[in-house]
């Protein structure tokens, strides 16, 4: 665990109750709203859904809902801290070169604080983010590939992730109605994913309009009939995606230190 993080989890929710956890990380409060599973059981799934810039995560919760789409999970959203370089307003950085707020230490206290609260199961501990949300689930991908079992960046472009150190399963959805100028740069991701998972053959249908690639890791890809919204129908795909995708991750060989946009 990161030095000088250290948890301060509220005390224990009523069944099936919304949570709070909060964590000192470095010295700053960080939280996220948690939801327990609606279903119990032995170590549940994680997933950790992180919002856009400007967003937070009461507001975004309330707009997802993924715990619907997955009873059985612990769901949490956090909060993302402001940042200076968008007017303070709440977003993620997460790369080594730019992470001002500790949001990667604070991502790995907080897998750490679910999973002992929870009991969850490390082999089914999973990221999605949209938007700047996404930038980070990407920037998970290539900083902390074995934190989770599989990733689910949403409406946010990434072909920067070409020096992930490993194939890790992956589902990547944008929405056909976001600006041209970024239809290249979706394209470019989706190749840039495949490489990296190191994907062969042909793709096949999936779910809808969805395509799977597999190789020594998993891609599933297509757009949504929306533009800069998360999608709806996404839960469905990403819950399924995630519920196909439960393993360990081999030996990372170190974390690269790379640049990336947002």
């Amino acid at each position: 665990m990161a030095l000088g993080v250290a948890a301060l989890v509220a005390a224990a929710p009523a069944t099936h109750a919304l949570d709070r956890v909060t964590l000192d990380v470095a010295g700053t409060q960080r939280v996220a709203r948690v939801h327990a599973p609606k279903r119990e059981g032995a170590s549940p799934p994680l997933v950790i859904i992180f919002h856009g810039v400007g967003d937070n995560a009461r507001n975004f919760d309330k707009a997802v809902r993924f715990q619907e789409a997955w009873p059985e999970a612990v769901v949490a959203y956090p909060d993302g801290r402001p940042r200076a370089d968008r007017d303070g307003m709440r977003g993620w950085h997460g790369m080594p070169d730019n992470d001002a707020n500790n949001d990667l230490a604070f991502v790995e206290a907080l897998v750490a604080a679910l999973q002992d609260r929870y009991g969850a199961d490390p082999r089914r501990t999973f990221a999605a983010g949209f938007s700047n949300g996404g930038h980070l689930t990407f920037n998970l991908l290539r900083q902390r590939p074995c934190l989770f079992a599989a990733f689910a960046p949403v409406g946010a472009l990434g072909p920067y992730v070409a020096d992930a150190p490993m194939p890790r399963p992956v589902i990547y959805l944008f929405g056909r109605g976001e600006p041209r100028e970024y239809r290249e740069d979706w394209a470019r991701t989706v190749v840039t994913l495949a490489r990296v998972n190191r994907t062969r053959g042909e793709p096949e249908p999936w779910d809808d309009e969805l395509q799977r690639l597999d190789g020594e890791a998993p891609l599933v890809w297509g757009t949504y009939n929306a533009g800069h919204v998360w999608p709806y129908g996404g839960n469905d795909a990403i819950a399924r995606f995630f519920q196909e995708e439960a393993a360990g991750c081999p030996d990372a060989g170190g974390s690269p230190d790379a640049a990336t946009s947002d």
